[in-house]
């Protein structure tokens, strides 16, 4: 296959524009979250994305069937926003605000993400590693 159409198929797969938009506003949230909010002390933490975040948001854009599934990290709020999570939501979980995927409780970035159409973000904990299970047992209930 010539160069030029492997290029033009990959290139076919994606919606490249919609792809910068979410990046671009991923590390807009994250530069409000690390040079107002948690200046000001309106967040406890804040776990910036960037550097994750275009693999996720190339990922998420793959993920459109009702058994997708993706396990999260409290780097992954791109793969969220790509998926579907409101800018509002996005806010609302590091603030502490009910509404979040959170809905207040944790460190605000713990998330999930059930949908009714195409993929799911399964809820996580904050435990290190503790995505492995839930992740497997969909998987299993898959197949």
């Amino acid at each position: 296959m010539p160069q030029s159409s492997l290029f033009e198929d990959i290139d076919s797969e994606f919606d490249w524009k919609k792809i910068a938009y979410t990046l671009l506003l991923s590390r807009a949230i994250d530069s409000i979250e690390e040079h107002e909010l948690l200046p000001q002390k309106k967040i406890m933490y804040q776990f910036s994305a960037r550097g994750h975040d275009f693999a996720q948001i190339v990922l998420g854009s793959l993920l459109s069937h009702k058994h997708d599934a993706a396990s999260a990290y409290y780097r992954s709020r791109p793969l969220l926003l790509t998926l579907g999570l409101a800018v509002s939501d996005a806010f609302a979980g590091p603030l502490g605000k009910s509404g979040g995927f959170s809905d207040g409780r944790d460190i605000g970035v713990v998330c999930n993400l059930p949908l009714a159409c195409g993929a799911v973000v399964l809820p996580m904990s904050g435990d290190v590693g503790s995505q492995y299970t839930p992740t497997a047992g969909w998987a299993q209930a898959v197949r």
